[in-house]
């Protein structure tokens, strides 16, 4: 039997130059797009994540061969959306699957994959992408509860460790930068370049830095004046852009905008206008919005998030222990979903040995009591409850033992001979039957994601953390058959 395959393909930082992330990020109805997309190909959920540092699909599909398929579709989808060739995107390509898809989710949400370690954007980045993937009807049973699971490991890792403490972002080290080459920031003329989240939190930065003299330009005036307001700066239009560089000492892009804002041309005319005199940029926007070939201008300093590298490797190397500790937090938890993964692999196996032993057991107890004869009520109870003891009794040892055997990797020979010994049928469909204990009725014995709306995750966690003896060691109880009940043919429900 096998889960359902849980899919990662993705590209980052690390396996991809900004000029590539900016070729493949995906604005919200994009995604939603290429949503639909996976849908209509038969992938049973997806969510994309598109930040400037990544963009990674989590799927989920059926079928032995689930990986491969998936991975397939999740390339052709990306590659349709952009334009491009399958075989363009390939090489910038990562593939993770099963638990290690499922770390990796963590280790992103948590901001342990980031391009700056315990930057704050990335979980509410992960949340809206979960958000989106959720209206567009692509979260399932599976994807949904790891996705609130990894919400859950993030905002722990960050109450738990160093991880986000201090000023870490893209646009902290923008500002960084900015302080390296002109000191005080507040003898300078900052101009920053959109208004939105990421904006925001590099206004924030520049407060902090004692920048004082700072415009605020974006394409909706009025979201630029709410953001300059609240440090006392002034908000204007970006159809005012030309007479803003002329001004400006440093300038921090991070606005959303349809190819260049500015081109070589256009800047290498602007600094005959200022004389040549110095301009600090820092485009941390993806796409990008600063062309690239003005760096080679005589006055021109410009850095993309691609130019940070020194930085950030400064900054990990203080943040080492702080690492050390989030992975720990997150490995727990993998672990016990691992653990619960792979007995989640033989419930089915465990449901038809349960099925048949209360079978038999009803069976053979109706055969006693009618051979019997009359029997006061004390003496049935003697005898059904003498059959109970036998069967639970004798099942006891072949189901730990299948269930050791699962969560040490080594189940696969047990399951076929025990199919064999008790003459029962491989699943017809083993990834359905895996999926359908994910998204439990209220009568199924594994519910444990059935929980209330405020209580979702109480009956996994409380799964996730059990230790290890109470795994091997909990006897398994066959489920009780009502005295006088005929075997039942159809599904089980216990």
């Amino acid at each position: 039997m096998a889960v359902p395959a849980i899919t990662l393909v993705g590209l980052s930082h690390k396996t991809a130059s900004v000029a590539v992330r900016e070729l493949y990020a995906f604005d919200d109805e994009q995604a939603r797009a290429v949503l639909e997309d996976l849908k209509a190909r038969g992938v049973q959920e997806a969510v994309l994540l598109s930040t400037c540092n990544r963009v990674e699909v989590y799927g989920v599909s059926s079928g032995e061969t689930g990986h491969q398929e998936i991975r397939s579709k999740i390339v052709e989808s990306l590659a349709m959306a952009k334009g491009v060739n399958s075989n363009e995107i390939v090489p910038h390509l990562y593939t993770l699957e099963g638990i290690a898809a499922i770390r990796h989710l963590f280790r992103v949400a948590a901001s342990l994959d980031s391009l700056v370690l315990g930057e704050p954007q990335i979980l509410g980045q992960t949340k809206s992408a979960y958000r989106i993937a959720s209206e567009a009807g692509t979260v399932g049973p599976v994807l949904g509860r790891f996705f609130e699971r990894a919400f859950k490991v993030a905002k722990e890792v960050r109450s738990s460790t160093g991880v986000g403490t201090g000023q870490v972002s893209v646009g902290s080290i923008a500002v960084d930068l900015a302080r390296k080459v002109f000191g005080d920031l507040a003898k300078c003329t900052v101009l920053l370049l959109g208004a939105g989240k990421m904006a925001e939190a590099v206004a924030k930065t520049l407060a902090a830095a004692g920048a004082q003299k700072v415009v605020v330009a974006n394409r909706t005036v009025e979201r630029a004046m709410a953001v300059a307001e609240q440090f006392g700066w002034s908000g204007v239009s970006l159809e005012n852009l030309r007479s803003l560089l002329i001004e400006a000492d440093v300038v921090i892009a991070s606005v959303a905008y349809p190819g260049f804002i500015i081109d070589r041309a256009g800047l290498r005319a602007l600094m005959s206008k200022r004389r040549y005199r110095p301009m600090f940029m820092v485009d941390i926007a993806v796409p990008r919005v600063l062309d690239p070939k003005a760096a080679d201008l005589e006055g021109i300093y410009l850095y993309n998030i691609d130019d940070f590298n020194q930085i950030i490797t400064e900054h990990l190397q203080r943040r080492a222990q702080d690492v050390r500790l989030a992975d720990a937090v997150i490995e727990r938890e993998v672990q016990g979903i691992d653990r619960y993964l792979k007995k989640l692999e033989i419930q089915p196996l465990v449901s038809q040995l349960g099925k048949r032993a209360a079978d038999l057991r009803q069976r053979e107890t109706q055969r006693a009591l009618m051979e019997l004869g009359d029997l006061t009520d004390a003496q049935r109870k003697v005898v059904e409850a003498l059959a109970n003891s036998l069967v639970n009794k004798l099942m006891a040892d072949p189901l730990a033992t299948l269930q050791k055997a699962a969560q040490d990797g080594d189940v696969n020979q047990l399951a076929d001979a025990a199919r064999r010994l008790f003459h029962l049928q491989g699943s017809d469909s083993p990834h359905d039957d895996a999926l359908a204990h994910f998204d439990a009725s209220p009568n199924d014995a594994l519910a444990y994601f059935d929980a209330a709306p405020h209580d979702a995750l109480a009956h996994f966690d409380a799964a996730l953390h059990d230790d290890a003896a109470s795994h091997d060691a909990a006897p398994h109880t066959v489920p009780q058959a009502a005295p006088n009940a005929q075997p039942n043919d159809g599904d089980d429900n216990q």
